[in-house]
């Protein structure tokens, strides 16, 4: 093991690097929000638009937002590849990650780091959760506490070999998927007794069932 320089990474093996991420990543970008008053910008089916509110910490298949052609060419949005991995930089959602399953377009929320020989996105997404602390505690503002571009592109990275990268997502993955599962079922407990719950109150305040 040796010191990798970094607080909140501390040791690593001797043969892993400590990067920063613009020299791992190129072509990291954002985007803009088309004006929302302008109704040839919006549409029901068009190229994906990307918001923070879409990021789940998994994989995107699709957007809650289309753009047409028109709003494409002439506010200049760039489409992103899929592989790509999204760190959403603003408010409640900051740090919040996504890996694109879709091509899509993106807000000025979301910084690319778009898919790289060089590192393994899967490995990247798992190594930018426990990163998140740290992209949090450099964030600026108040009510809307937001990172930078410049602050994703400066963050020191763990960089294994490739090797090591396939096993530690194997790894993972072989241990997370059970809990994934038992969230799954947990959650659609949740929502039938949620159901069950508002069924009870709609029969009894409708007289449905008799109180008294």
């Amino acid at each position: 093991m040796k010191d990798s320089g970094v607080e909140w990474i501390g040791e690593i093996p001797e043969n892993w690097e400590v990067i920063k991420c613009s020299y791992v990543f190129s072509g990291i970008g954002s985007g803009t929000t088309p004006k929302s008053s302008n109704e040839y910008y919006y549409t029901n089916e068009g190229v994906n638009f990307l918001q923070t509110g879409d990021l789940n910490d998994g994989y995107i298949n699709d957007t809650t937002k289309k753009i047409t052609d028109k709003a494409l060419k002439e506010i200049n949005l760039k489409i992103y590849n899929k592989n790509s991995l999204i760190i959403a930089m603003y408010g409640a959602t900051i740090g919040k990650l996504g890996i694109l399953n879709v091509c899509t377009t993106v807000n000025q929320a979301c910084c690319v780091l778009p898919q790289t020989k060089k590192i393994s996105i899967k490995y990247a997404f798992y190594m930018y959760m426990i990163a998140r602390k740290d992209l949090i505690i450099k964030s600026r503002g108040g009510g809307q506490p937001n990172i930078s571009q410049d602050t994703i592109r400066n963050q020191k990275i763990i960089v294994p070999t490739k090797n090591d990268q396939e096993e530690i997502v194997e790894h993972i993955e072989k241990m997370i998927n059970p809990i994934d599962s038992s969230i799954s079922q947990c959650n659609k407990m949740i929502s039938l007794l949620q159901e069950r719950k508002q069924i009870i109150i709609n029969d009894v305040v409708t007289g449905k069932v008799k109180v008294i």
